[in-house]
């Protein structure tokens, strides 16, 4: 009967650490209910109940610590989503702030005007200078004013950027026109001696209009059939 017992003992006890076993391998794949459910009941008032009171303990913290996670995977999803959001809606008010920046209109048939106001850094030239380039393309400009009234002042650098749009321009095949050019302008870019060479300057909108429909009159004059050229 002693020997009976002690086998009973012994199964039981093997018994208890195949499911113990059993649980680590559910734990390990993150199956806690079918890990909980194996361990549930099995706690008895001996020594390997230590083993299996620990292992229990530590699961319930395990599944603790993972809902944790997932929540705070979960909110830091929804924040990478909430920011990608914020960061769209920032690039669409720059597209929109720099379009606003650099207005290109066609004030005519074939002549563009762009319309400069506020700061002109390395930047914002190369910005606005891209955007008339391909304007002129498109619309297969002939002329391009860039009016400056809105400028008050104006520096070398400023200067040199306006002279490398024109050149930009010109080299598409398109007259640029600088206008707007104020008294204090026009005496800093003298004292600084800016080389405006191919540049024509004039002092307002109408008169950069004015001087494109009469260049457009005389030469629809001298290709007109039977005048002498």
């Amino acid at each position: 009967m002693p020997n009976e017992k002690n086998e009973d003992v012994v199964e039981f006890t093997q018994s208890r650490l195949e499911d113990l076993i059993q649980a680590l391998a559910y734990a390990a794949i993150d199956d806690f209910d079918a890990c909980m459910a194996l361990m549930k009941g099995t706690l008895v008032g001996d020594s390997f109940a230590t083993l299996e009171g620990g292992f229990t303990d530590f699961l319930g913290m395990l599944v603790g610590a993972k809902a944790d996670l997932n929540d705070a995977l979960v909110r830091a999803e929804e924040s990478n989503r909430q920011l990608e959001s914020q960061l769209e809606t920032i690039e669409r008010q720059q597209a929109a702030i720099r379009e606003l920046s650099t207005p290109i209109i066609e004030v005519w048939a074939g002549v563009l005007c762009l319309p400069v106001v506020g700061i002109v850094d390395s930047q914002r030239s190369a910005e606005m200078t891209e955007t008339l380039l391909e304007m002129i393309v498109a619309k297969q400009a002939r002329t391009a004013i860039v009016d400056i009234t809105g400028i008050d002042a104006m520096d070398t650098k400023t200067a040199d950027h306006f002279i490398k749009m024109a050149k930009a321009v010109r080299l598409l095949g398109a007259d640029c026109i600088l206008s707007g050019i104020n008294p204090g302008i026009a005496q800093t870019l003298t004292h600084i001696g800016v080389d405006l060479t191919g540049i024509r300057t004039l002092r307002n909108l109408r008169d950069a209009l004015q001087w494109f429909l009469r260049e457009q009159s005389a030469a629809h004059h001298h290709a007109a059939p039977g005048h002498a050229v």
